[in-house]
């Protein structure tokens, strides 16, 4: 598996002091129907320590720094691109590539 992130992502990154990812698998569960989904975003250095001691998610090095993947059976194609997208100014990560 080959991590990629684009351009408009690592310069927001740099901008901002970020470093890592976390890919956290979300459930939201009403009376009616369970939703289940990828939830991408960026975490600190305490709450990467988090992940990966209580977590125990692994690590996947990038150009940047770090992605965190949960432990979990995922299907990952060759190529993971993460991507910058910005809605009202609020700007979020999302993934392409890593299906549950």
């Amino acid at each position: 598996m080959r991590i990629v992130l684009e351009e408009s992502l690592m310069a927001y990154m740099k901008e901002k002091g970020k470093k890592d990812i976390v890919v956290e698998v979300i459930t939201s569960d009403s009376s009616d129907f369970e939703i289940t989904e990828l939830h991408t975003h960026f975490v600190n250095a305490k709450q990467k320590e988090y992940f990966k001691t209580k977590k125990h998610f692994y690590s996947k090095e990038t150009a940047m720094g770090e992605v965190l993947l949960p432990p979990y059976r995922m299907e990952f194609c060759e190529t993971v691109t993460f991507r910058l997208k910005s809605f009202l100014f609020i700007k979020y990560v999302t993934q392409e590539g890593i299906r549950l």
